[in-house]
């Protein structure tokens, strides 16, 4: 930072290394030493001094001159960096954020043909790298590594409970689906057993039924708004999340449930505004309909 030395201080003052105040601060001052040196001036002119605090006042001159040359340049460097500059952690990635998606497994099987019973919980429906600016991205890449079942082992008996396929009889065939599609997009930073895990974990962290129903929402059958879950859901976390819905014989029913977390799944953030149901008020099921009435 340049260094100026006004003759109305005592000692050196600093430039902020902030270019406004930089140039108002150098015009401010030169204003301050050119009114300084004319006074002085008029009072020498009889000393016979003139020549010499002209040639000062020249100096002075050229010394702003040249400051407002560099605070120039200066300013124009740092609306480039700003312009370019780029977070570290992004450089590599192909997504700005995590979607962890939970379904309610009642709906899908009331909207879908289901091979297994559905319990009315909700249970992972993915990890989902995501971008502000396009779609869900999958199949990032051609390197993507193979599933590998044998690395998510220890991890089997949870992933059966909290990530199972209701459409497909292996459990395992979702699971390589998940990892090849969405896997892949993150995997540098979420490898196989970290991605499984990382889902498993913030599933335990976030528990949905217990925020609905520390708002008095409940899966019985009744219909609620649908700001009220989003509502209900915000307060518990501190975060917006978006809600999915789908419709069955005219009744629209709560299907999936996104929250969206930082890059590396650390930190709860806001779901971009994005309008997945198009319905003021819906359904969360307990039962299969047709099997047993609410």
């Amino acid at each position: 930072m340049p260094l100026l030395l006004s003759p109305y201080h005592s000692s050196f003052s600093v430039v902020s290394n902030s270019t406004p105040r930089l140039l108002s601060w150098i015009l401010w001052t030169s204003w301050l030493h050119i009114a300084w040196l004319a006074r002085l001036l008029e009072r020498e002119r009889e000393r016979e001094m003139k020549g010499t605090y002209g040639m000062l006042i020249v100096i002075f001159m050229f010394q702003i001159h040249q400051a407002a040359v560099c605070g120039t340049q200066l300013h124009n460097v740092s609306k480039f960096v700003q312009k370019w500059q780029v977070p570290v952690a992004s450089a590599g990635r192909k997504y700005d954020f995590i979607y962890l998606v939970q379904q309610w497994q009642i709906s899908l099987c009331n909207i879908k043909s289901c091979l297994k019973p559905a319990r009315p919980a909700f249970s992972i429906h993915g990890l989902w790298p995501s971008t502000y600016s396009t779609k869900t991205p999958s199949n990032c890449t051609a390197t993507v590594s193979k599933f590998a079942p044998q690395k998510i082992s220890d991890l089997k008996d949870r992933l059966d409970m909290e990530w199972p396929s209701l459409l497909q009889e292996s459990n395992y065939e979702l699971w390589k689906e998940e990892w090849e599609s969405h896997g892949s997009c993150s995997q540098a930073m979420l490898p196989q057993h970290a991605f499984f895990e990382t889902a498993l974990r913030l599933k335990e962290k976030y528990k949905l039924q217990e925020m609905l129903a520390e708002k008095d929402i409940y899966p019985f059958g009744n219909l609620y708004r649908l700001d009220g879950i989003i509502d209900a859901i915000a307060t518990a976390t501190g975060h917006k999340p978006q809600i999915q819905c789908s419709l069955y014989k005219q009744v629209p029913l709560l299907s999936n449930v996104f929250l969206c977390f930082d890059y590396n799944a650390t930190n709860i953030i806001d779901c971009p505004v994005k309008k997945r149901c198009r319905y003021d008020e819906i359904m969360i099921p307990y039962y299969m309909f047709g099997s047993r009435r609410n």
